[in-house]
């Protein structure tokens, strides 16, 4: 339950942007401590809703550089990380429904075809209070054209760019993944909001589902379809020439990191005199003296990304080559959420299958140990097990050998696997191209035990070795995939080997 604000008792912020820029620490601790005063009582009071302006401007300043890469003090990233608090309290006590999430984070790099004209990068004159009755409107370009909401094209544009920094750039992925963490909570919070608040009243699921803030974040510029692929190659962005072309920094030298001094941030000493309007250093632009700033890399290069690169720590831990395991998950709880949209309401998106087959595009030719990681059971917790089935055959029937039939529905079963899956191998004598079958193979035969139940029948004992046997012996006479050594093959035949293992040990179970 909320509380808005009226006019007797709205919070109101110093109206000179250079005052309003020192008070920013606590203002953000007011919004903070008057939005939990009272949830720890036996009978709560209702929640205070922050305004939406002051949430948009919060999430600006949980990512801002000046606050946190470039902080030339402490309590410059202390305000950053209670906008941060601030965010998380009102989602959990509030909600994005209640708490004016869609407007709040509204992207506002184009004007829209509503207002007649024609798209151009918005200006802190678009915002100023002169310019609307609105008493909440913030006079700072922080707030305003110097926010994440007008600086970035959409939300698709900060996906792939914060991507691109899980893989480049450690010390922006570090905000960019905290910022990326509370968004997505907030899609599937107001995702799920909506599906009950429609369950409830009894109404469509599709036209309050048209309404989420995930829907209206697909709602793209320069064509549906063409939109629709750089939605996912945003989710697949990898820190490589095409994705660092397609989806740049947000803010200006975004990726340039303050030097630091004596082994704490350096601070510049700066009068500070109200009377004077003399406010020191408080959140300067973004145009920092040279001698102050370095790159956010090891080095002054940025992290090599070459399609072909590779090392032994890479063949090791798959999620390097997609920035970590963090950034996986990020990624997967994205691919699940696009899923559900297509199931709910393709019109608006794709259909299911149209987007699968983005997705192959992207999957399939990633490296075993990479690819493993977005197939296994494991590791799509966040897709509901139909659509972690519907996934899996899809990519699988575009691996597996022409001989092996195609199955008439998606509907999982024990005899669709013994006759259309578990005994073949790939297209392909390619040891990757197998190894990814044998784990496709694999994670269906364990999502169907895991949620129906596996029949232990000496047909589907005989499907399964047949399978690994038919594999093995495929790879064989394998010639080598042109541009792969043999150390990736020798790691390629790990995982074919290991999930003969596992689907070997699986049987022998039912046997004891």
């Amino acid at each position: 339950m909320s509380g808005g604000l009226r006019d007797d008792d709205r919070l109101v912020l110093p109206e000179r942007p250079s005052h309003l820029l020192i008070f920013y620490t606590q203002a953000l601790t007011l919004l903070l401590n008057l939005l939990t005063a009272g949830t720890s009582s036996p009978t709560p009071l209702p929640a205070f809703t922050p305004p939406p302006q002051h949430l948009s401007l919060a999430a600006t300043l949980v990512v801002h550089p000046s606050l946190t890469t470039r902080a030339r003090s402490p309590e410059r990233l202390q305000t950053s990380n209670i906008a941060l608090r601030l965010l998380r309290h009102t989602n959990k006590l509030v909600g994005p429904l209640n708490g004016d999430f869609d407007t709040a984070f509204a992207f506002t790099y184009f004007n829209t075809s509503r207002r007649g004209g024609n798209g151009r990068r918005r200006t802190a004159d678009d915002y100023s209070p002169s310019s609307g009755d609105d008493p909440d409107i913030i006079n700072s370009e922080i707030a305003n054209s110097g926010s994440v909401w007008a600086r970035a094209e959409d939300f698709w544009q900060v996906v792939g760019w914060a991507f691109n920094c899980s893989v480049m750039y450690p010390k922006r992925w570090e905000r960019w993944k905290l910022w990326l963490e509370f968004i997505i909570d907030v899609l599937e919070d107001d995702w799920v909001e909506r599906e009950n608040v429609s369950v409830e009243t009894e109404k469509n699921p599709e036209s309050s589902m048209e309404r989420s803030l995930i829907a209206k974040y697909l709602q793209l510029e320069g064509g549906k379809m063409g939109g629709n692929r750089r939605v996912v190659r945003a989710v697949f962005a990898d820190g490589g020439a095409k994705a660092m072309n397609e989806f740049t920094e947000v803010f200006k030298n975004e990726t340039k990191t303050r030097k630091k001094d004596d082994g704490g941030l350096k601070k510049r000493e700066a009068k500070v005199d109200v009377e004077e309007e003399i406010f020191g250093d408080y959140l300067e632009d973004d145009d920092d003296d040279e001698e102050d700033v370095e790159d956010d890399t090891e080095t002054s290069e940025p992290v090599v990304n070459d399609e072909n690169f590779n090392t032994d720590e890479n063949v090791a831990n798959g999620a390097e080559s997609l920035g970590g395991m963090d950034s996986l998950i990020l990624r997967q709880r994205l691919l699940a959420l696009l899923s559900a949209v297509s199931d709910t309401i393709p019109k608006k998106f794709m259909t299911v299958g149209a987007l699968y087959d983005l997705y192959l595009d992207h999957i399939r030719p990633l490296p075993v140990p990479t690819f493993q990681l977005l197939v296994s059971p494991s590791a799509l917790p966040y897709l509901s097990p139909v659509a972690r089935s519907s996934l899996t055959q899809f990519i699988l029937r575009s691996l597996i050998a022409s001989s092996a039939p195609n199955p008439s529905t998606d509907d999982l079963n024990q005899d669709m696997l013994e006759q259309n899956f578990l005994p073949y191998t790939a297209n392909t004598s390619n040891m990757a191209d197998n190894a990814k079958v044998s784990l496709l193979v694999e994670t269906l035969l364990k999502l169907l035990d895991k949620h129906i139940g596996l029949n232990p029948t000496t047909s589907l004992s005989h499907a399964v070795r047949a399978g690994i046997t038919a594999r093995e012996k495929k790879v064989n006479g394998d010639r080598k995939k042109k541009g792969s050594t043999k150390k990736e093959e020798e790691a390629d035949r790990v995982w074919l080997n290991g999930s003969a293992n596992r689907m070997r040990a699986l049987l022998e179970m039912f046997t004891d």
